[in-house]
């Protein structure tokens, strides 16, 4: 339990460092393109979230609901694992899929991409994702508990910094013609998650006591 809680608190750390390592990385390499890049992205970011208390507030919002978003979708992964016949085969797909969201939620909270963003590219590109996350899956799948949980405090890590290295998300403007994966389209993965979350949303919902 104790390494449980201390893997967690290092798998951010491990990720920040990554992704600072990779950032002074390209712009060593290419720093006059690299600056370019990220004024264009700050410029972006800016006209798509206000700026002052209007976007710390969209910004606190986004985090409460993809916290809402994973616990419903983890609830999913449970409930779909105990359907006969191919409950087995439906929960590898799911964890693959939460495995892999969890891996690069890291490089995308420190890129500041809008949870919109991040929910279209995974659902667009949900073929790449399953086969991303599966190898942290199959450790759960085939060995005991004790060995699969040390497997994973070493694997989960080394996913974490693959994830921040990588950059499939660069392939968002890229048009669909030129994508191998495009006549796959795009899967609704967080579908009956992203119902619930608003639907729990909706019960907390605050209204104007005096409306017209």
């Amino acid at each position: 339990m104790l390494g449980f809680i201390l893997s967690n608190i290092w798998y951010n750390d491990i990720a920040k460092h990554g992704f600072e390592a990779i950032e002074i990385s390209d712009l060593n390499s290419a720093e006059a393109l690299r600056q370019g890049e990220a004024l264009a992205s700050l410029n972006m970011a800016n006209a798509e979230r206000p700026s002052g208390l209007g976007g710390v507030m969209i910004g606190i919002g986004e985090q409460v609901y993809s916290i809402l978003l994973l616990t419903f979708f983890f609830l999913e992964v449970c409930v779909v694992g105990v359907i006969p016949y191919i409950g087995k085969i439906l929960n590898f797909l799911l964890l693959s899929w939460m495995y892999a969201y969890y891996c690069y939620e890291y490089k995308w909270n420190f890129s500041g991409i809008s949870l919109k963003k991040r929910l279209d590219f995974f659902q667009s590109n949900w073929a790449f994702f399953a086969g991303f996350g599966s190898p942290c899956v199959l450790a759960i799948f085939f060995l005991s508990p004790l060995v699969s949980g040390a497997l994973m405090a070493i694997l989960f890590p080394l996913f974490v910094l693959t994830a921040t290295g990588s950059g499939p998300e660069k392939l968002i403007g890229a048009p669909r013609r030129t994508w191998k994966c495009a006549g796959l389209g795009k899967l609704p993965i967080f579908y009956i998650a992203d119902t619930l979350s608003m639907l729990a949303l909706s019960i907390f919902r605050l209204e104007s006591p005096h409306e017209n």
